[in-house]
């Protein structure tokens, strides 16, 4: 390790112990006014080893107060920041001092990535029961306890996925050092891949969302062969499935360009998880441009064209006056460009299943479509009700769609 934190107590023994085996470069000492002259004798005996190390002391005012060691032991991690080494870098020795010193040091370092020992022995004094016989120290080296600490981390994310805050779960996961999980830094990482994908995806950035999650299956597809965490693969076969999906709508829809009933679906399904978020608002908004679009991939269907660039002479006879007289292109004559009502009046008209089915439940609709007009987020400033989003995503699914809803995966254990 190329420096050390270092908690001194009643003896200085175990300290040169650690010190002649990790050989450190820099060294800060977590000391009370009690044990701080040992570092003298320590740096002398180190010295005559051939060892020498730029140091600093922290100094505590009170060893049995806990708050005030953790601020403490929280300097000695800064004074690693300020002489620019990496927390991997930095092995903390928690062996001396109180034990609130030592769990103080403990608290303050175990978040950062750096690794810990300790100083126990082969006989103690008392019969066991007292402080290493000097000469018989014993060095205790593990990796760091991040993964103690991480099993909070990791519930975090999976707590953040099963309600979609994918931002929020991707910051968690970047804040991971992939240097204290080696045996995982490979789940780690695909699994970051993979949340910035849903990430990408809820925010409809589809051409992102592609690109994410491929790369992301990559990684952890070969984990789940390999087994090294069977946990994940319930996640990672949803994870699967999904990218079957987007990859099927990028081919549909000519890279995400063109409306198509999967790009509806995948619309009305992220209006779902709005709802499921109790964000109704942004459900109804959702919903709203859903219904147009419905209306849109079916108009071209029938008639073959744009709703925003409609010839005259295309739709129904019996609706060509009065579309002609309402709905006018300003930019070019015999054409029109017709809403969201007129666009299922004309496929009514026209016979059409989709249009008859809008044209039944025009009152329902009315309601709905009122109730958006006038929310916060369209031209009022009355929020949206959840029985007014719950109603408007059945009206939808129960005439517009034929498929279930994209289901994002919400179980993550690993």
């Amino acid at each position: 390790m190329k420096a050390m934190i270092i908690s001194v107590g009643g003896t200085p023994e175990p300290v040169i112990t650690t010190l002649l085996t990790h050989r450190p470069e820099y060294v800060c000492f977590f000391v009370s006014h009690q044990s701080v002259d040992l570092i003298g004798a320590i740096k002398e005996r180190t010295r005559q080893a051939e060892l020498s190390f730029t140091d600093y002391k922290i100094i505590t005012d009170d060893t049995d107060d806990l708050v005030l060691c953790y601020a403490r032991a929280r300097d000695c991690a800064t004074r690693m920041t300020d002489w620019g080494i990496p927390a991997d870098e930095v092995l903390v020795d928690y062996t001396g001092g109180t034990k609130t010193m030592t769990a103080a040091l403990a608290l303050a370092t175990i978040g950062n990535g750096s690794a810990f020992s300790y100083i126990g022995g082969k006989s103690r004094t008392k019969n066991g029961l007292g402080v290493v016989v000097s000469g018989a120290e014993v060095v205790h080296q593990g990796v760091s306890p991040w993964r103690i600490f991480a099993v909070e981390e990791k519930k975090r994310v999976g707590l953040f996925v099963a309600d979609y805050q994918y931002d929020a779960a991707v910051a968690v996961m970047q804040a991971m050092p992939e240097s204290v999980m080696p045996s995982e830094r490979e789940i780690g990482s695909g699994l970051t891949l993979v949340l910035q994908a849903y990430q990408a995806w809820d925010a409809f950035r589809h051409g992102d969302a592609v690109q994410k999650l491929t790369q992301g299956m990559k990684v952890l597809e070969p984990c789940c062969r390999v087994g090294a965490s069977e946990s994940i693969l319930p996640f990672v076969v949803q994870c699967r499935e999904n990218l079957a999906i987007l990859s099927r709508m990028q081919g549909l829809t000519h890279n995400f360009k063109d409306p198509h009933e999967l790009l509806l679906l995948d619309l009305v399904s992220n209006a779902d998880r709005r709802m499921r978020q109790g964000k109704h608002d942004d459900a109804a908004a959702r919903l709203y441009r859903a219904l147009e679009m419905a209306g849109q991939i079916e108009f071209k269907k029938v008639f073959g064209c744009d709703t925003g660039m409609v010839p005259i002479k295309s739709i129904p006879e019996a609706l060509q006056d009065d579309y002609a007289r309402r709905y006018a292109n300003p930019e070019k004559s015999g054409f029109v460009q017709i809403p969201l009502y007129a666009v299922f009046q004309a496929l009514s008209t026209a016979d059409n299943q989709m249009g008859k089915r809008y044209m039944e439940n025009r009152e329902h609709f009315d309601k709905l479509l009122f109730a958006r007009n006038h929310s916060i987020l369209a031209h009022g400033v009355n929020p949206v009700s959840r029985e007014t989003a719950e109603s408007f995503i059945q009206l939808i699914t129960r005439n517009f769609l034929s498929m279930p809803m994209i289901e994002f995966p919400k179980n993550l254990t690993w």
